[in-house]
């Protein structure tokens, strides 16, 4: 693919035939980071269809005149990358048959990149519904919501996370039925398997493991978004994103909707929890809370086994009977007379050592030092890559605190203070890998959604974690001053 100045509309125009006259576009309805949306008509059934483009926002132009796209910005590796993830989802959705999921109807290569056509679906988003009119009342929002947790249970089943839930992907027709939309982001995936998956964040709707490539994914991990959902078409209010509620308290939804009933609270918070395994584990389990309903008596223990006999008392211990040896008694006294004697010599020899060590300033600065890199230690197993700033501080902890001693005694005492290079070979792998991840959500901001700022600020954010040449390239791109 080459560049061309030819270039003077973005979308292809009104009136435009695909796939030999089949399709014929009417308007474009909307756009992202990876493709643009219209609604079309397929001439030879007259029914109105929406055909998906892809067409990397940022990295593309169109030649009007032949309505083909060339590449600008973007190299053809990554641009047959996403390509192919593209035409992924439309294959995942082709196989899926669910009146809560939209169905891919045909799909085809066409102006040098490739098409999705869906049934066209009358209606508006959860979005925009509660931007317009407000909150949500309960009984409305559990209905809907109740559609959409039975069409993720349905993909679930088939071994595939939605990863991208929220009111915007999720179009109310105006029959009141749910239907799930936008699958570019699904992914196939094992049960609470650690997978090397691409970071898709949208804030507010992404819980922590979202935010990093390697970590363990579940249908908790949709569970979440399908909670802060909730949330939102209840209280009309964004949910903090997870990675900001680390350190920040969120509001429940009763404090911003006090009508809310407890069990509604309850569950949403629940589902929201920051752990994965403090959450519902299934869609049955988070639909079985959400209506509130109580385990079965048979999976609790029966009344007979948990019965205890009224006035019960804790069995006495019985006096042994075995016959001691003569002169036991003598015995057992001598050696409780001898055992505090012994204690109180060695705690008296500790003691003396303990005096003269502490005495001993070099002997001190090793406690010291090597208290400092077990808190390290610590410090470099408990932060990963959706904690950047962790990250940061133990780098630091690093280069002040261990260096620090390692520099000041090292003329007198070389073979003991010489671990922090073990500590930065330690650290190093995370540095890199959430670089990595950072960068990829920054990628993801600018292409998706055409967040130029939030992706500078990912960029910058990866570039202190581990300066990339190629990171710093990439970001200067899309104008990032780093």
């Amino acid at each position: 693919m080459s560049d061309t100045n030819n270039a003077i509309y973005k979308e292809l125009q009104p009136g435009t035939g695909l796939c030999d006259g089949k399709y014929i576009i009417e308007k474009k309805i909307g756009e992202g980071g990876f493709g643009i949306t219209y609604r079309a008509v397929q001439s030879g059934l007259n029914r109105a269809v929406c055909i998906k483009e892809y067409f990397l926002a940022g990295g593309c132009i169109r030649d009007t005149y032949a309505k083909t796209i060339h590449l600008q910005g973007i190299d053809e590796d990554r641009f047959e990358r996403f390509r192919k993830a593209f035409v992924k989802e439309a294959q995942t959705l082709a196989a899926l048959h669910h009146q809560g999921i939209v169905e891919v109807i045909d799909i085809f290569d066409e102006n040098n990149t490739s098409y999705m056509v869906m049934p066209f679906i009358e209606g508006r988003s959860l979005q925009s519904i509660v931007d317009q009119n407000g909150p949500l009342s309960y009984p409305e929002a559990v209905n809907y919501i109740a559609q959409v947790a039975n069409a993720v249970g349905y993909i679930h089943d088939r071994h595939i996370l939605h990863r991208d839930i929220k009111p915007d992907n999720i179009m109310i027709t105006a029959d009141f039925k749910a239907v799930l939309i936008d699958f570019g982001s699904a992914r196939e995936f094992e049960e609470d398997k650690t997978q090397a998956q691409t970071s898709m964040v949208t804030h507010g709707y992404a819980p922590t493991e979202q935010y990093t490539r390697n970590s363990r994914k579940g249908a908790y991990t949709d569970i979440y978004a399908i909670g802060a959902t909730l949330y939102f078409v209840l209280t009309g209010k964004v949910p903090y994103e997870a990675a900001a509620r680390i350190t920040e308290q969120m509001p429940e939804p009763k404090d911003l909707n006090p009508s809310l009933p407890p069990e509604a609270n309850r569950t949403i918070m629940k589902a929201m929890q920051l752990k994965s395994q403090d959450r519902h584990q299934s869609i049955a389990e988070f639909m079985d809370d959400l209506r509130n309903v109580k385990p079965s008596a048979s999976n609790t223990p029966s009344a007979e086994v948990n019965a205890k006999p009224q006035n019960a008392q804790p069995p006495k211990a019985e006096k042994s009977t075995t016959p001691q040896p003569a002169g036991a008694n003598k015995k057992t006294k001598a050696i409780w007379i001898i055992i505090p004697v012994v204690v109180i010599v060695l705690a008296s020899l500790v003691a003396v050592k303990l005096f003269l060590s502490n005495n001993n300033e070099m002997d001190i600065a090793i406690a010291e030092y090597n208290e400092k890199v077990e808190k390290c230690q610590v410090m470099i197993k408990l932060a990963d890559g959706s904690k950047p700033e962790k990250l940061l501080q133990t780098r630091a902890f690093i280069d002040s605190a261990i260096i620090g001693y390692e520099t000041k005694y090292a003329a007198e005492m070389p073979e003991v203070f010489n671990r922090s290079s073990e500590l930065r070979k330690a650290l190093g792998p995370k540095l890199k890998e959430a670089a990595k991840s950072w960068a990829e959500m920054a990628f993801t901001q600018v292409s998706e959604l055409g967040d130029t700022v939030t992706a500078c600020e990912f960029y910058s954010l990866s570039v202190k974690l581990f300066d990339d040449a190629s990171i710093r390239d990439e970001a200067s791109l899309f104008g990032c001053n780093l």
